[in-house]
Parts: structure tokens; sequence; C-alpha cells
């Protein structure tokens, strides 16, 4: 759009998204700011470092960019990977989002998501039963690398801002040592207050700065309670709710749902507030 060509150049280039506690919709609200983000007129980042749960990957077509090609004939950036998602051909679904949301194609795979792990698990339990040990200083560069590469990029984590990610680390410690800016997704359910104080609070004491609150509705919570749920989380933390976003029940594709998220979205106060120190 012509209007989103005058956006200003964005003066901070990532963000860690994080959440109070798993199933929040981290991935779905990281999904809509990336797309909003390229529908801005900004190149886009992603990177979600660790997924467990991963699946086999399906042997369909892809997009890739501007071409739809089969996934066993994409090219790879074996510069830019960890080796293990293709050497074990599993998926993250989670990391597929992203890059749909972005128009991303399977070429950037490894950089989207270095590592994919089978199992419900936390990355760290998952990565044991795995046998693969996760080189947390190499994860740390590597979201560096890309953010550099980008307007902006939206890293995300993995559950609660507390998970374990190695045997030694959680996703606290790669948030901060990301030295990112970050941004909480909560849900509107009653005790979503507590959550919001908690995990701002413990963040704060761990050197991450949250920016600002994403409230995914995926509860379709009373709307009084989250009217007053809302008021209560910016109340306590000080720290802006920048949308409240409702279930999405239209048609499944992202140049609709950029439209969409436009409605519960100022995508151009988010980068504002995401700039101001």
């Amino acid at each position: 759009m012509d209007s989103h060509k005058t956006l200003p150049v964005l003066s901070q280039k990532g963000v860690f998204v994080i959440g109070t506690d798993t199933d929040v919709g981290k991935t779905f609200v990281t999904s809509l700011l990336g797309v909003l983000a390229k529908d801005d007129g900004y190149s886009v980042g992603m990177v979600k470092p660790v997924a467990s749960g991963a699946i086999p990957m399906a042997q369909s077509s892809r997009f890739d960019e501007d071409n739809i090609i089969p996934r066993d004939e994409a090219i790879m950036d074996d510069t830019e990977t960890f080796g293990i998602i293709h050497a074990s051909q599993l998926e993250s679904t989670d990391a597929t989002m992203l890059m749909q949301a972005i128009g991303a194609g399977e070429d950037r795979r490894s950089e989207v998501n270095p590592y994919a792990l089978p199992g419900e698990y936390s990355p760290k339990l998952a990565a044991r039963l795995a046998g693969v040990k996760i080189p947390y200083d190499e994860l740390v560069e590597h979201i560096h690398h890309v953010v550099n590469k980008y307007d902006i990029t939206f890293v995300e984590g993995a559950g609660g801002v507390t998970t374990p990610l190695t045997e030694d680390r959680t996703f606290t410690d790669l948030a901060k040592d990301s030295q990112l800016p970050a941004l909480l997704v909560a849900d509107g359910r009653l005790g979503s207050i507590n959550r919001v104080i908690l995990t701002k609070e413990y963040a704060k004491h761990h050197g991450i700065y949250v920016k600002g609150i994403i409230v995914n509705n995926t509860a379709q919570v009373e709307p009084f309670l989250l009217h007053t749920n809302i008021e209560d989380m910016e109340r306590y933390t000080h720290i802006p709710v920048l949308g409240v976003i409702p279930p999405f029940d239209g048609i499944d594709a992202w140049n609709t749902k950029v439209e969409w998220a436009r409605e519960f979205i100022d995508s151009k106060h988010v980068w504002q507030v995401l700039g101001n120190e």
C-alpha cells in the first residue's frame, strides 16, 4: 500500500516475543506482526531458534517465494544452518506458519528454525531424548546475524519465558543475551493479570525489557472481564496493551489475515513503541 511506504526507518531491528505460558498463541501473534511489517513495506526476518514437537516433513509442494517447488528440491543455505533440520527431515509447524506469513521459501527454513526436535517436551528434554546438543552461543550469534539482515526480525520463544532450553540455560537467558526488547503475549482469561505481572517482573529482574503486551483472546473472555483485565494489566505493569486479538475464523490466507489484523493492531504504533528508549 502506498501509504505504508512513508513509514520511517525502524529504530529497533528486532523483538523477542515471549509468553505468559504455553499455548497462548505466540506463533499466531508473531506471524501477524510479521505479515503486518511486510505489508508495511519492511523486510522481515523470523527466528524460532529451537522448536520441539516437530513432525516428519511432508513431501508436498510449498511456495518458495515466487515458485511452487517440492520440499526435497528446495535449495537450502548450508552456511546458515546447524544441520539438524535437514538431516532429520523434521518440520516445526510453528516455523512453517512464521515462514508462510512473510512469504519465506524453504531456502530460509534453516534460518528461521535452526533446530526442530521431535516430542511434545521442553526443548531441553526433547534435545536430550534426540541425542542432540544445542550450542547455546551459536544460537545467540544466529539471532544477531538474522537481526542484522532485515529491517525487523521477530524472535519467538517456546512456552513461557522460563522454559528450559539447554541443560543450564532457559529461554530467559536467550531473550536476555539476544539484547532485544520483548513483546509479551497473554490471554485475557481470569488469572491473566497475575500471569502478566509475574512474567513482566521476572523478565525485568533478568534484564529483559518488555515494551508491550498483546492479548490473544482465544478463549473469548466475557467482554467486561476482558476489558477490566486489560486495564489492570496496564495499571500494574505500566506497559501498554498494543492489541487485543479475537479468534480468527476467516479464509486461511495471509492476504486476508493482514487486513483482518489491522482492525485490532495499529502496526505503526507498535513499531514506534518498540523504537522508544
